[in-house]
């Protein structure tokens, strides 16, 4: 299965990941799904880091599947950090929620591989990949600076380290003065639903 064609590349692709409970219950999260070149293979192996005490890890446990949804609505990156997405918001492939709209989906299989202090890793393997529509945009640094923004508002989330977080909140200062000065309506909005969570 070729996932670069799915939007997953070497290194870290942000992603917002769908999992399910044993009960079928669904979520969402915005997490890193790592992609590492083994040069002896000449592909990517893939991995991710989920936090002690999240509802993905829970879910990745109990299931051992999750899905990796590639979206570049900055919005819906946002409100799943934040919030519970809807019913609506999930369709289902083989009984495993995904996005609707995702520009795709790779559902995965996860084995735990290491643990530190505070994450579990898990090795991925793909089992199934859709691309829904293939969207070409120029890089727009309003939506990379919200993206960046919401992730170090849910590092925050769990951080105690006062430096740490204040060291965060600057940048995200940084950022929301990027994405006001290069975001367009969506992004100034995702920056809104942000500024009103954190």
């Amino acid at each position: 299965m070729n996932l670069k064609e799915a939007g997953i590349g070497e290194g870290i692709s942000e992603v917002i990941v769908t999992t399910k409970s044993a009960s079928g219950e669904p979520n969402a999260a915005p997490i890193g799904i790592i992609a590492v070149t083994n040069e002896d293979e000449n592909e990517n192996n893939y991995f991710v880091r989920l936090y002690k005490g999240s509802k993905t890890l829970s879910n990745a446990r109990e299931t051992n599947k999750l899905a990796a949804n590639v979206t570049n609505d900055a919005v819906l990156f946002v409100k799943a950090a934040f919030e519970p997405l809807t019913e609506t918001q999930f369709s289902l492939f083989n009984g495993f929620p995904v996005l609707k709209e995702a520009n795709s989906w790779i559902l995965f299989d996860c084995t735990f591989s290491e643990k530190t202090r505070e994450t579990f890793v898990f090795r991925l393997t793909a089992l199934a990949v859709k691309t829904n529509r293939k969207e070409v945009k120029a890089i727009n640094r309003g939506r990379n600076a919200v993206i960046e923004a919401a992730i170090l508002a849910t590092r925050n989330a769990i951080t105690e380290d006062e430096r740490d977080r204040a060291e965060r909140e600057k940048l995200m200062a940084l950022y929301a003065r990027i994405v006001e000065k290069c975001g367009g309506s969506r992004e100034k909005e995702a920056l809104k639903i942000l500024q009103e969570k954190t």
